[in-house]
């Protein structure tokens, strides 16, 4: 062994010990980047000279330079940060919905409905009083506006979340494109099998947890190998890694398959997410979304779409219908009670698309019974009385095959039968009044002009109410509830009476009566349930309130969770700022120790070259 060979092997020392010093020194400058693995050098025996009498020392190498991983507790921080990001979402939606339909402090809808019975019992005292009307005016406006109000707002935050959804699609595009470019050049990196790419690994890593913050998401990353003070880890190369949505791979390898948001209907505000294969086979994954800021919004907004392009499994979407149930059920029943009224004449809304062959069972609110058909005269006398029966063959006018059918409501207002059985076929309904299909709706209008007018008392089919005839309210929504037209320009039309007689209030007393009476509301889902006006808005108003509360505590508890996680994460992969000191001292130390080395090893071939 030469005297040259004991240079090299100082020199192999220097070597190892400056690549220590540099590792250090690059996990000292990066000690407060978010998401930076701490490397370390990992040396190895050179390989001996063997020689006798035995193998000569050939110095040392730095084997590789690797980073501080745990592919198992790196899955356990996605998952937990996909959890917060989830409940985060959640809970800043959830309260803000929360402030819409406040009830308490005297604010929002309850404290409408208590204005608007208590304005009715006002004038229930004063029935002549016009400054009564208006104030019970005032009250039905600001109800029905405030209904208005908290319609649009939850319609304006679905579309605001689907913004929301859209934008998040394509940064989950963004995320995947930067991954499948970070692999091609990891693979540069790490094609000759000896390097490692630490720092892409690192940013790799930082993108995926991004990425698992917004939508979820399964990764795939190859064999399984042990790297510095870490086990279970997986390596890849940047060639066998996926990353896979909805059983559909955005990333393979190097290859990005972008994911498309597109409408699913074209008259819906809400949108779809798609994935196209290489043949642009499209397959709609909405409903695969879980987790993440993208799986709470689908949650909130709706991550399927019925046919009409309306949001189902959808927590917005049911409170929007909870409030159409409350307004429609308010409509019908404030109109069934204001149909009782007596008027010049009867005028329902635009039956639309439902032609008078239509059975009116099938509409929804409508009951088979019957109800009364009432003529007063101008002292306010009951002058005749009509039972109208309601049965499951109950049309407008006609049947399906267009004859005319004889159990219709026009049909039975308008036969000649003696309502009062007197034998007087001069006095009845039919004698005053007249029924007929006009643009789509039904009037009931005056056959004399002598001062009769109409009322409607019903028996539990809650036909005035659904259909609208002389209606306080008009609408059959939320977003459409209003007053009357006629009613707002003229509020000394509100009648408080049924019979026009003056200083009658039984309408009044009626219509404050209804916060009390049971009352059917129809849900979306086709269910019925039975309460108080006032017990199903705190009903639907406490269940935002609970879910709200409930996202709260989900909330904290997977931050705590997280934090726990994070900790652990960081004490296999942070760095440790005293462990790297003292890292660099012994680095330090053993390149002098190898300086050393190399100058009597100089000083002696000094001698060596004296001799001569």
């Amino acid at each position: 062994m030469s005297i040259f060979n004991s240079l090299n092997i100082g020199y192999s020392g220097l070597q190892a010990s400056q690549s220590g010093i540099n590792t250090t020194s690059h996990n000292i400058a990066n000690a407060n980047v978010d998401g930076y693995s701490r490397q370390s050098i990992s040396q190895k025996v050179s390989p001996p000279i063997h020689n006798i009498p035995g193998d000569v020392g050939n110095g040392t190498r730095v084997d590789s330079i690797t980073r501080a991983h745990d592919e198992f507790v790196y899955g356990r921080l996605k998952s937990s940060g996909s959890q917060v990001s989830y409940a985060t979402t959640m809970e800043k939606n959830l309260q803000e919905i929360a402030t819409f339909g406040a009830s308490l402090d005297g604010l929002g809808i309850a404290k409408d409905m208590k204005d608007f019975f208590a304005s009715w019992s006002d004038v229930a005292q004063n029935p002549g009083d016009e400054a009564q009307k208006i104030v019970l005016l005032r009250s039905m406006e600001s109800l029905t506006q405030n209904i208005n109000q908290t319609s649009t707002s939850l319609t304006n935050l679905q579309d605001r979340l689907n913004s929301e959804f859209k934008n998040g699609i394509d940064r989950v595009n963004d995320i995947a494109s930067q991954i499948s470019e970070i692999n091609k050049n990891i693979n540069k990196v790490e094609n000759n099998g000896k390097s490692n790419a630490n720092d892409l690994r690192d940013q790799r890593d930082r993108l995926e947890l991004e990425l698992s913050k917004m939508i979820n998401i399964d990764v795939s990353k190859g064999r399984e190998v042990t790297e510095y003070g870490a086990k279970a880890n997986r390596t890849d190369m940047g060639t066998d890694y996926n990353i896979n949505v909805g059983g559909f791979n955005i990333v393979d390898g190097v290859s990005f398959h972008p994911l498309r948001v597109e409408d699913s209907f074209s008259d819906s505000k809400l949108n779809s997410v798609f994935y196209a294969d290489n043949t642009q086979n499209k397959v709609d994954i909405t409903d695969e979304i879980r987790g993440g800021k993208l799986g709470a919004i689908l949650d909130l907004r709706g991550n399927k779409l019925d046919e009409s392009g309306r949001a189902v499994d959808s927590k917005i979407q049911d409170y929007i219908d909870n409030l159409d149930s409350f307004s429609k059920t308010l409509i019908h029943s404030v109109n069934s009670i204001y149909a009782q009224s007596a008027q010049k004449d009867i005028v329902t809304d635009n039956f639309g698309e439902f032609d008078d062959s239509g059975k009116l069972s099938t509409l929804e609110g409508i009951k088979e019974g019957s109800f009364e058909v009432k003529v007063y005269n101008n002292l306010g006398e009951e002058v005749a009385v009509r039972n109208i029966t309601i049965d499951a063959d109950t049309s407008l006018h006609k049947n399906q095959d267009g004859t005319i059918n004889a159990n219709s409501i026009i049909e039975q207002l308008n036969k000649n039968s003696d309502d009062n059985g007197d034998n007087d076929g001069t006095n009845d309904l039919d004698d005053f009044f007249t029924a007929s299909m006009v643009d789509g709706k039904l009037r009931i209008t005056s056959r004399t002009d002598e001062n009769y007018t109409i009322a409607i008392n019903d028996n539990g089919t809650n036909f005035a109410g659904v259909t609208g005839a002389n209606r306080l309210f008009s609408g059959d929504s939320a977003s459409s509830i209003s007053l009357d037209a006629d009613i707002k320009n003229n509020p000394s039309s509100i009648s408080a009476h049924k019979a026009p007689i003056d200083g009658n209030a039984d309408l009044a007393n009626d219509m404050v009566a209804l916060q009390y009476e049971s009352v059917t509301f129809y849900k979306a889902n086709e269910e019925t349930s039975v309460q108080s006006l006032e017990g199903f808005y705190r009903y639907s108003s406490a269940k935002i309130a609970s879910d709200a509360h409930q996202a709260t505590i989900n909330k904290e508890a997977s931050e705590v969770l997280n934090k726990t996680i994070t900790d652990e994460f960081k004490s296999v992969s942070a760095v440790d700022m005293d462990e790297e000191l003292v890292n660099l001292m012994m680095y330090q130390t053993a390149y002098q120790a190898n300086a050393k080395v190399i100058t009597a090893i100089d000083k002696m071939i000094d001698t060596l070259l004296g001799m001569k």
